[in-house]
């Protein structure tokens, strides 16, 4: 990599909030990260949203031995049984992308000097979710429709030739190298929860289909006389929307016992399923080389089918007995990610790009507390680690936080995450006669906007 790739990194700013609380909160999520980081090996894992009602993104999805609305039915659907009334609800997110690709300039004694960032993407996503839900107080049941599964990832990178001095500052823009995969996999069904004295069991179940996928992949060329740093001597832009060839179904089971008022516990277990396509780019392949997944655009369309393993999660609530309403909250998940594979009609690929051994077992421990400054007014921060499938060092720390209001029926709560990871990989657009650069280092980090309204009849 040299210095002919340049590009002005834009600037962010967040506007300071002025109650201290608020501002605390948002001071740790600076440093927090999330489950929704590593965008670009999406397509492989098909990275599980889960999370889509405020109070559970601020809670880090540790609430799952309580009831939320509809839409965190799915993740225990006993957690619903103790309803009361009708409840309808909806939420909105924002995923905005800010992704940093840079390379070390190194001096003559092999010494690390600094870090040249010579890519920012940026990109952003927006998920809408709503579900209802009624009970007697011992039976209840849930419709829900929330996002699912996501393939989004944006990349963009500037290329400028090569001037020498004194015009190395004015080196002229010569091309783009960009890619965007966009779309939701959106889950849609009911869940039932019943209620036998201090126990309750429920089941859910849903059917994924998939939202605006799409799947771009370009070369533009602006100056043919000077293409060395491009991937290509001429513009190329693939496009390509898709469609899920199956309707997979997603069953969820739960239960959870009361130990009077102050305890909880509460077990889950969804369902191993298998997503099925059609598709001629972005084809989730893997690398042993490189030890990481990497995407592949190829000239015919190749069925492929993905088989994401089972799920299965344990809870704890506890109600401190103080004079304000609190609630803390520990879940522990475990997903063996050795059971997953990819399997490709083209025998070729299956051969020359197996998954076997590729991935391991992750297990996810999540904490979260829910404190009513008064009636009306909840404070809610979660924290979780969670372990990655495909190395070690993409494990991610995260502190989530969030507030609402509440007045008579109508409430409202919203809630934010950071995410950020750090990684090494190859250039995904290796320029002309030149090798790909395996120190590449990777930094992407998301926020996620939640906010949602539920009202009570």
């Amino acid at each position: 990599m040299t210095n002919m790739y340049k590009m002005n990194d834009k600037k962010t700013s967040m506007n300071t909030m002025r109650p201290i609380r608020i501002f605390s909160m948002v001071m740790l999520l600076l440093l927090s990260s999330s489950l929704f980081a590593q965008s670009y090996f999406n397509p492989l894992l098909m990275n599980q949203l889960g999370l889509s009602h405020s109070r559970d993104v601020a809670l880090s999805g540790s609430n799952t031995s309580d009831y939320s609305t509809a839409m965190n039915a799915f993740s225990n659907p006993a957690n619903q049984a103790g309803f009361i009334g009708l409840k309808l609800s909806g939420s909105f997110g924002a995923i905005a992308t800010n992704e940093n690709r840079s390379f070390p300039a190194i001096d003559q004694f092999g010494d690390v000097v600094t870090n040249n960032i010579y890519v920012v993407s940026k990109g952003l996503q927006s998920t809408f979710s709503g579900g209802a839900t009624w009970g007697n107080g011992q039976f209840s049941v849930s419709l829900a429709s929330t996002p699912f599964l996501t393939q989004a990832f944006t990349f963009k990178e500037e290329i400028r030739g090569s001037l020498y001095s004194p015009n190395i500052n004015r080196d002229p823009l010569i091309g783009y190298h960009h890619m965007n995969q966009a779309g939701i996999i959106q889950s849609s069904g009911a869940s039932l929860g019943t209620a036998f004295g201090s126990w309750s069991v429920g089941l859910g179940m849903r059917m994924l289909h998939g939202v605006g996928l799409e799947n771009e992949w370009g070369i533009s060329v602006l100056d043919s006389a000077d293409v060395s740093a491009l991937a290509a001597g001429s513009s190329l832009l693939k496009t390509e929307s898709w469609e899920l060839d199956n309707t997979p179904l997603i069953i969820n089971v739960g239960m959870i016992k009361d130990f009077g008022l102050h305890w909880r516990i509460s077990a889950s277990y969804q369902a191993a399923y298998s997503i099925e396509s059609t598709r001629q780019s972005a084809l989730p392949l893997y690398s042993n080389t490189l030890g990481l997944p990497f995407v592949a655009w190829v000239s015919d369309s190749i069925e492929s089918a993905i088989n994401i393993p089972a799920r299965l999660e344990v809870g704890l609530r506890m109600k401190p007995s103080n004079s304000l309403p609190t609630a803390v909250y520990v879940s522990l998940a475990y997903q063996d990610w050795t059971q997953y594979e990819v399997s490709y009609a083209d025998s070729i690929l299956n051969s020359d790009f197996p998954f076997d051994n590729a991935m391991r077992e992750a297990f996810t421990i999540s904490g979260g507390i829910e404190h009513w400054v008064n009636e009306n007014v909840p404070f809610r921060a979660g924290f979780t680690w969670a372990e990655s499938p495909l190395d070690s060092d993409l494990s991610q720390a995260i502190i989530s936080g969030g507030s609402g209001w509440k007045s008579g029926p109508l409430q409202f709560d919203v809630a934010i995450q950071l995410s950020s990871v750090e990684y090494r990989y190859y250039d995904i657009f290796v320029p002309v006669e030149m090798s790909p650069n395996a120190y590449e280092n990777v930094r992407e980090s998301k926020t996620n906007y939640s906010i949602s309204v539920s009202y009570s009849l």
